[in-house]
């Protein structure tokens, strides 16, 4: 089943460390980075405007996908269909190796109400006493 998970491994201060699993009808896979909660805080004001604008590319990067940082993905949901599908192509960096060279990027179907739920609990991995997983499929 397609879905994309974030789960709260860790948090100090403003930053997060974040698990990251996304699956669809062909692959599974995860990573885990870091994150300033501030960027998870915009993030969701991203998903926020894109479901008052569908018809735009909602364009979300966590962490440099360049340099030696710490692993890095994003996120682009495409325009929704006229029936409200939507298509979110996952661009996750594989850690195997120093050069950051491999990457996986397929897409995750869904619904404008999954990532408008989504979205806002967004920030809900932010605050120490809420819960630490969200996920676009409840």
């Amino acid at each position: 089943m397609d879905n994309i998970i974030f789960e709260r491994l860790w948090k100090d201060s403003n930053i997060i460390e974040l698990k990251v699993m996304a699956s669809s009808e062909y692959i599974n896979v995860f990573q885990s980075c870091y994150v300033e909660d501030v960027l998870l805080e915009n993030a969701a004001d991203k998903i926020n405007n894109y479901i008052e604008n569908p018809d735009e590319v909602c364009y979300l990067e966590f962490g440099n996908k360049t340099g030696y940082y710490t692993p890095a993905f994003s996120l682009s949901i495409l325009p929704s269909d006229n029936h409200g599908h939507v298509k979110i192509e996952v661009d996750m960096e594989i850690a195997d190796n120093d050069r950051r060279a491999h990457r996986c990027c397929f897409y995750v179907s869904c619904e404008l109400g999954q990532i408008e739920r989504f979205g806002q609990s967004l920030v809900s991995l932010i605050s120490e006493d809420e819960e630490v997983k969200v996920s676009l499929i409840k």
